[in-house]
């Protein structure tokens, strides 16, 4: 593939982290070394000058005494690597544990756990996302307790003991689990993102407004969260800021249907002039889109995705809206009104 991570090795699943460190980009993300088919989860390790080509690295973090190391995040900080990641134990529970690396290659783990649910029984505690904050820093760990999907907040000074502060997000609309859990601040607001258990309508959303440290105060309370992306395929996103300070955003593109994965191209996270969150191609990526492409077509009020005749997306609009198209091998990624909505999807 041109312009997407999609892997040599192993089954790939979502990114874990993205982060400018020591001049070079580093994605991370979810995959089994050992197998073509999903099982105990590595962290695999890739480093880029663009965002678009990759280099592997050796697998930055793999399970010991522990069943799988699920999601999580990264940060820079200090001239290190901190690596923030979901442990699965023996017995099925979910904890947050962490490893640094000096030279952003080797990873030493902590004495871990850093973080255990606050709640007592069976719970859902899964993908830590930390960032600075004032002169410390937050984690929000996506959770689930009685059926009901959370958000949970954490404060640090140190990145190693972690104080519990509450409930972020508590809501039953988005199921009975959130993950990955998001937060950047672009164009003077606050963009918090999480993938539902649901589609409502889809499983990504992302919400706008103004973060204090403590609450997140949203634009649209009545209906926070809102999609961006339509496509069928495009889960878990990660968000970090490039070297020049701008949002960047790289999500999964999986088609159970197909079998197939890789990591969507990067995209600019942008807000419009009426506050709504927009992707964009990041950088050079805009002059490689086309605004014909053989795969999109709009006709009669439908806007659609096709392959050899097979109609793949299928949605209505009042007016054909700006269209234009990044085309890689298999896959599509369509970006309507600038940026507005899009539709990622494998098309063969």
């Amino acid at each position: 593939m041109k312009y997407h991570y999609s892997g040599k090795e192993g089954w790939l699943g979502n990114p874990c982290g993205l982060v400018y460190f020591k001049d070079r980009y580093h994605l991370f993300f979810q995959v089994n070394p050992l197998s073509f088919r999903y099982g105990p989860m590595h962290w695999g390790h890739a480093i880029s000058d663009d965002l678009i080509t990759w280099e592997d690295c050796p697998v930055a973090v793999s399970p010991k005494n522990e069943l799988s190391c699920n999601s999580g995040s990264v940060l820079a900080y200090d001239g290190k690597l901190w690596l923030f990641y979901t442990s699965l134990s023996m017995d099925n529970r979910e904890s947050i544990c962490a490893a640094v690396s000096e030279d952003g290659i080797n990873f030493t783990k902590f004495d871990n756990p850093v973080v255990s649910a606050p709640f007592e029984g069976n719970c859902k505690f899964r993908d830590p996302y930390v960032m600075r904050y004032g002169t410390g820093f937050r984690m929000f760990a996506g959770a689930g307790k009685f059926g009901v999907a959370k958000v949970l907040q954490y404060e640090s000074e140190d990145l190693i003991n972690w104080n519990y502060m509450g409930e972020l997000l508590s809501d039953g609309r988005y199921g009975s689990v959130i993950e990955s859990p998001h937060m950047v601040e672009t164009d003077g607001k606050w963009i918090f993102a999480i993938q539902s258990e649901r589609h409502v309508p889809t499983k990504v959303l992302f919400a706008t407004g103004t973060y204090d440290g403590e609450r997140f105060i949203y634009d649209d309370e009545t209906e926070p969260f809102k999609p961006v992306d339509s496509g069928f395929d495009f889960l878990n996103p990660v968000i970090t800021k490039d070297k020049d300070g701008r949002a960047v955003l790289m999500a999964w593109l999986f088609s159970m249907k197909m079998n197939s994965a890789a990591i969507t191209a990067p995209r600019e996270l942008t807000l419009s002039r009426t506050g709504d969150v927009c992707m964009i191609p990041y950088g050079n990526l805009r002059n490689k889109t086309v605004k014909e492409s053989s795969f999109v077509c709009y006709n009669q009020g439908r806007l659609r995705v096709q392959f050899q005749g097979r109609t793949l997306f299928d949605k209505a609009y009042r007016e054909c809206p700006e269209i234009i198209v990044l085309e890689d091998v298999g896959t599509v990624e369509v970006f309507l009104d600038g940026g507005r909505e899009m539709i990622s999807m494998f098309v063969c």
